[in-house]
């Protein structure tokens, strides 16, 4: 068999090389060196992560290149090689899972720039091989839909931004010690993952004596799934985008900040009351709506961000909800912070998590390793990003009172809210369900109700159909965390 050449030299014949898979697969490929009956015959899972990489590496590129921290997979031409799987969801196609880079160095980001940076120096430029996620199908079996070139400069200027932006965030927090309380949520598009087959390993970091778990650089699956849409274009082009960016303008970012520049943004509205806002906004909306201050928020953003389309892109890619509320007179929400229900048993349920469990490589999102996954609830805590648009009640006048990014503590992760999961789990476990947490439990989190009404439930181990329950942040903690937010910014 003859094996096409390619230049490993140039960063445009390595592109037209990995052409030659487009809509095509590994096995039926021309030219593919021999690959070992032990890949042929892999498909999709934990166990198997990274395989299809590997594939594409030794027996399509016929390299090797070994684990080199600062040194591209093509390091003559400077050009990194990943891949990664699609799916097709309702929205359309998207990105499986985030993107995932090398290690972060901890001892030597701190004294790092940005443009001369390890992450940057690997993976300005990438080659990137998007494959057809089919549970059941062999990796080799897998059609290849992308294989292009992305070069960080060629990036629109604010993407570039924001991700410089998130790169210095997290050198930052290295720098001050504060490398074990990292998490996804501090950033917009690139992030700080965990990274290991071990939940429970920690390695030191160069500031302080708490060790930190070991962190890779990845860009999140919305973005990435921007990226996909964007090389997908003429594919895609029966379908017209459903989001615009809020921040069109690099320097805005630049100089204050991705989120300072969206709160910024807010300003004209604070203050306002709801008939105003209203008035503003030429809208008349049912006040007496559940969803009246979620809908007004929304329209107020869009407003201010000058987006047309049903979504804001940045909020998409970065994972970032909008939550509104109510307070009183003292700050104090008349609610509870709710989060999506869960599942008493069978797959995806609270008995199916462990705190603790290994989390494999963490380029997928739901990661299963023994049978367990980490909780649905950590991973939102730990990833998740919120706007908080707060609506002060004031002598019956409603009005816009404060807008903030939250994201939890890390600490407070680990410390009120795992002892609350913890107690659920036990409580399902061993049918005692009077035993899951009340509001009394930590003034943190709790269990509560969470269904249409008391005819929606779900099957439970011991004790039946039961109604559908979720966990709950305390308006008490909410009320204390804007406080501490607001006192900070001041």
């Amino acid at each position: 068999m003859t094996i096409p050449s390619y230049d490993q030299t140039s960063p445009s014949s390595i592109e037209e090389f990995g052409k030659r898979l487009l809509g095509n697969t590994l096995r039926k490929t021309p030219g593919v060196r021999e690959i070992p009956q032990e890949y042929l015959e892999e498909t999709p899972g934990a166990q198997t992560k990274g395989y299809f990489g590997t594939i594409i590496e030794r027996y399509y590129y016929g390299i090797d290149p070994g684990n080199q921290p600062c040194s591209p997979d093509f390091k003559e031409a400077g050009v990194e090689l990943k891949t990664n799987a699609l799916e097709t969801r309702k929205k359309g196609l998207s990105a499986k899972e985030r993107l995932v880079f090398q290690m972060i160095d901890y001892d030597g980001i701190i004294h790092e720039s940005f443009e001369t940076s390890c992450f940057m120096v690997k993976s300005r430029l990438m080659m990137l091989i998007s494959n057809m996620f089919q549970r059941e199908r062999n990796l080799v079996d897998a059609v290849i839909r992308i294989a292009s070139l992305l070069d960080f400069n060629k990036l629109p200027i604010t993407d570039q931004q924001i991700i410089r932006e998130d790169w210095t965030t997290i050198a930052e927090k290295v720098r001050r010690g504060q490398a074990h309380q990292l998490s996804g949520s501090d950033t917009t598009y690139l992030e700080a993952c965990t990274k290991g087959v071990d939940s429970a390993q920690r390695v030191p970091q160069p500031i302080g004596n708490e060790l930190a778990k070991p962190r890779a650089f990845a860009l999140k699956s919305g973005y990435v799934t921007s990226l996909v849409r964007g090389y997908l274009k003429d594919d895609l082009r029966h379908l017209e985008s459903d989001e615009q960016l809020a921040i069109t303008v690099a320097s805005e970012i630049e100089t204050k900040g991705f989120e300072a520049t969206i709160i910024g943004k807010f300003a004209p509205f604070l203050g306002l009351g709801i008939d105003d806002i209203e008035a503003r906004l030429g809208v008349e909306l049912n006040q007496q709506s559940k969803s009246f201050r979620a809908i007004l928020a929304l329209k107020i953003a869009k407003l201010i961000m000058g987006v047309t389309t049903r979504k804001i892109a940045e909020f998409e890619r970065a994972g970032i909800t909008i939550k509104t509320m109510l307070v009183n007179e003292d700050g104090l929400p008349y609610q509870h912070m709710s989060f999506p229900a869960f599942r008493y048993m069978g797959e995806g349920s609270v008995m199916m998590e462990e705190w603790d469990a290994a989390e494999g490589d963490p380029e997928e999102f739901e990661v299963e390793v023994d049978g367990y996954e980490m909780p649905r609830f950590k991973r939102i805590l730990e990833e998740q990003k919120f706007l908080f648009v707060v609506f002060k009640n004031d002598g019956g006048n409603q009005t816009l009172n404060n807008v903030m990014f939250w994201s939890m503590p890390k600490d407070d992760i680990e410390t009120l809210v795992r002892p609350v999961w913890q107690q659920t789990r036990d409580a399902i476990s061993t049918g005692t369900l009077e035993m899951l947490p009340k509001t009394s439990f930590n003034q943190v989190c709790h269990v509560r109700p969470h269904g249409r009404n008391a005819a929606d439930t779900l099957p439970t181990p011991h004790n039946g159909d039961q109604p559908k329950k979720s966990f709950w942040l305390d308006k008490r903690y909410i009320q204390a965390q804007i406080l501490l937010a607001s006192n900070d910014s001041r």
